[in-house]
């Protein structure tokens, strides 16, 4: 059930991210806090995986990744490539919530 939450909240901050691309989100603290609880997300991921000797998570590298362009579309700077990192965190959302939803 945990994953299923997570990719629920997955897809929402890949829609966000995708609609950052358009129109940043200029001071928005909602925004900004799912930046930073990404980030956390992202690293806790990435040491997780190291400490069980695995080095190669794509996953952890993304939520990083997703969690500082989201603080960075919360200061008005916002890239083109934002639109395609936000699809793919859709895309893994929608795996993280059907592999919840299996098991």
């Amino acid at each position: 059930m945990f994953l299923v939450i997570l990719g629920i909240l997955d897809i929402i901050v890949g829609v966000v991210l995708g609609l950052a691309t358009g129109n940043p989100f200029l001071g928005s603290s909602i925004v900004f806090g799912f930046g930073i609880i990404w980030i956390l997300k992202g690293l806790f991921s990435i040491f997780s995986s190291m400490a069980s000797g695995f080095y190669f998570d794509i996953l952890g590298v993304m939520d990083l990744f997703t969690g500082i362009f989201l603080l960075l579309a919360t200061n008005g700077i916002v890239f083109g490539f934002f639109l395609y990192l936000g699809i793919l965190m859709v895309l893994k959302g929608l795996y993280s919530f059907v592999m919840g939803w299996i098991s």
